[in-house]
């Protein structure tokens, strides 16, 4: 969890208010992510291999469209998190994992096999959602571990603050959950419902929010240096890349990108998430319309500034090096 300035500062300063955003999500997110995403949808890979099998790894891999090295490092944790040797998590054990109240009830949203136990393939599925969702869909799955996804009210938060602030007075948590509902509650209906929340989060700073949603299942500097030595020998000089982008690269990029987190990659290009909502309301909800026409404002805007080099270094920062290495070297 994040650290947190004392909560009476919040009172004294109510762009402090934020933290205590930041601490709200960052305590629920990994409920959030455990009651959105599917479990083995159907195809379950425990009834046709096992651990001993030399393609467990393998048929993860392809029945949950993940890459060899990201299910190798899943089982690795998986097995740390104490998994039995038919590569299921039970559910006594899942529940010693932790005394915190909080990811005890994350933990039960988890879809569970006939006998209450998490899969592997479960636990690789919810990686793989982790890893590619929007921000905002994260941001719905985080409001409805609040209160079950109904409208938040003061005595709700009063609860859910006593347990995030367990040091702190009845007095304080009160204040506190007055200026939950106050900051946020813009219809002034005395509590705070979903869309309330999502729209007064999009109002951080992007960066603040991503950082808390962000999942990697092999962290960027591991990454990093995976690619190192592949771009050291394979990168195109900068002289190539400082040429006008063509409407094909663009079309790749929105192929690659538009089925992933897409909005850091879009803020690395200029763009605000109100300009994002502009452009879905005139392109409609195909999210790869939405990206290419995007790229097209971008495009336009930027003339003959709007080169492959910048793409290039826009895709990177956005967190879409493999889309970058795989377009331009």
């Amino acid at each position: 969890m994040l650290s947190l300035p004392l909560p009476h500062s919040i009172g004294q300063n109510s762009c402090n208010f934020v933290f205590l955003i930041k601490d709200v999500i960052s305590l629920h997110r990994m409920g959030a992510y455990a009651s959105s995403f599917q479990g083995d949808a159907g195809s379950l890979v425990g009834e046709l291999t096992d651990p001993n099998q030399p393609n467990w790894i393998t048929a993860h891999a392809e029945a949950c469209a993940l890459d060899i090295p990201e299910v190798e490092r899943l089982w690795q944790r998986f097995q740390q998190l104490g998994c039995d040797s038919t590569g299921v998590l039970a559910q006594n054990q899942a529940l010693q994992l932790t005394q915190d109240v909080f990811i005890k009830q994350s933990l039960r949203q988890v879809p569970r096999d006939e006998n209450g136990g998490i899969t592997f393939q479960t636990y690789c599925n919810a990686a793989k959602w982790m890893s590619i969702a929007e921000v905002e869909d994260k941001l719905r799955g985080v409001f409805k571990l609040l209160n079950r996804g109904k409208p938040v009210d003061r005595n709700i938060m009063k609860r859910i603050l006593s347990k995030l602030y367990e040091e702190e007075s009845e007095e304080t948590i009160t204040r506190l959950a007055d200026i939950f509902v106050t900051q946020i509650d813009a219809k002034q209906q005395g509590e705070v419902d979903e869309d309330q929340f999502i729209e007064w989060v999009k109002t951080m700073p992007f960066e603040t929010v991503n950082a808390l949603l962000e999942f990697s299942i092999i962290p960027p500097e591991l990454q990093d240096t995976r690619t190192s030595a592949s771009q050291a020998t394979s990168r195109a000089s900068v002289d190539e890349l400082a040429v006008p982008v063509s409407e094909e690269t663009l079309q790749q990029v929105a192929s690659k990108v538009h089925n992933r987190d897409w909005v850091l990659f879009a803020n690395k290009l200029g763009f605000t998430q109100n300009d994002l909502t502009g452009i879905s309301k005139k392109v409609g909800k195909n999210v790869y319309q939405q990206v290419l026409e995007m790229l097209h404002t971008w495009q336009r805007r930027e003339s003959d500034a709007a080169t492959c080099r910048v793409l290039d270094t826009a895709l990177r920062d956005g967190d879409f090096i493999d889309v970058a290495n795989d377009i331009f070297f």
